[in-house]
């Protein structure tokens, strides 16, 4: 069974899923190459969406609210949660203004968003439902924004996982001094010999990941990069990542580190930021120059009208 993902349902996924098909086919985000359509098995999904459910405690009177659509795994994940609770599902097209439609005496135990509709969210707080808790995933959380969801008092959680883990494998409370993300039960990591994130399930499930990461113990993990994305430049390698967190207090705007071919370098960095120029670039090299040493320092500054995003919101890197 196939469908046009750009405008699937979750009525037409629904059936998918209560169908007699072994699989559902989900569709990767295309955030670290072209998006794929891939299979997953339902007795895994089933595994996945019970291990959430359990973490927060789904029953049948619970209400679940999807503001991520039926085209990601992230909005299946939450219609799959529903169904197997036998509660209350719902579900809205997604914009950049959710929940518009419900009244401050309604609840709803578990949201799922991405990061640019958590800042309607933050920004109508008192119009909002009430919120048992928020499952925040399709793309990063910038440091801003974290700081604002913790001034809140929301319940919300940054998740980790990808289409391949069927959703989230691990989660992260928006807290203070909250740096490890902590799998699920049943889960377990390990790095790779690159020092790469290795996920492994009890039911056998064996997946190995392209981000770098750091290992507390078998249950606690932080990324730090992409393997893929490491970017060598006059013979030395510099983790993007590392650089945008270490400068993204300098930067109050959407940015990227990336790199273009050189002829000195072999790849040259280049600091990408969207909107228009907003500050003296000397100052902003000079400031960076403050934190970073100089061979992972961007040799080129360039202000773009947006950056390239997937669907759903990721950067196209």
């Amino acid at each position: 069974m196939f469908y046009n993902f750009e405008e699937m349902t979750f009525e037409e996924f629904l059936g998918e899923w209560r169908g007699d098909s072994q699989y559902i086919e989900a569709r990767t985000s295309g955030s670290t190459g072209e998006p794929k359509i891939i299979r997953l098995s339902k007795p895994f999904v089933r595994g996945s969406a019970l291990r959430t459910n359990r973490f927060f405690s789904i029953t049948k009177d619970s209400r679940l609210h999807s503001c991520v659509a039926a085209d990601f795994i992230g909005g299946k994940m939450m219609a799959v949660r529903g169904d197997l609770a036998e509660c209350v599902f719902s579900y809205e097209v997604p914009s950049n203004r959710p929940l518009t439609t419900f009244e401050v005496t309604d609840r709803i135990d578990l949201l799922a968003v991405v990061p640019s509709q958590m800042i309607h969210i933050l920004d109508n707080l008192s119009k909002m439902p009430v919120i048992g808790a928020i499952i925040i995933g399709g793309s990063a959380i910038d440091p801003l924004l974290k700081d604002r969801i913790m001034s809140s008092g929301l319940n919300a959680f940054e998740t980790y996982g990808m289409t391949e883990t069927s959703s989230h494998i691990a989660l992260r409370k928006i807290a203070p001094d909250e740096e490890w993300f902590e799998t699920l039960e049943d889960i377990k990591v390990s790095l790779d010999d690159r020092g790469c994130l290795v996920i492994d399930f009890t039911t056998g499930e064996h997946i190995v990941t392209n981000d770098i990461a750091v290992v507390d113990s078998d249950s606690r993990f932080k990324i730090t990069g992409r393997w893929d994305q490491v970017i060598i430049t006059g013979g030395k390698k510099v983790n993007p990542y590392e650089v945008e967190r270490i400068i993204s207090p300098l930067i109050d705007a959407p940015f990227v580190i990336t790199s273009v071919a050189d002829i000195k370098w072999g790849r040259k960095i280049v600091l990408r930021i969207e909107g228009d120029n907003y500050c003296r670039e000397d100052e902003l090299m000079s400031r960076m120059r403050e934190l970073i040493p100089s061979w992972k320092l961007p040799k080129e500054i360039e202000w773009v009208k947006a950056l390239p995003r997937t669907a759903n919101g990721k950067l196209k890197r």
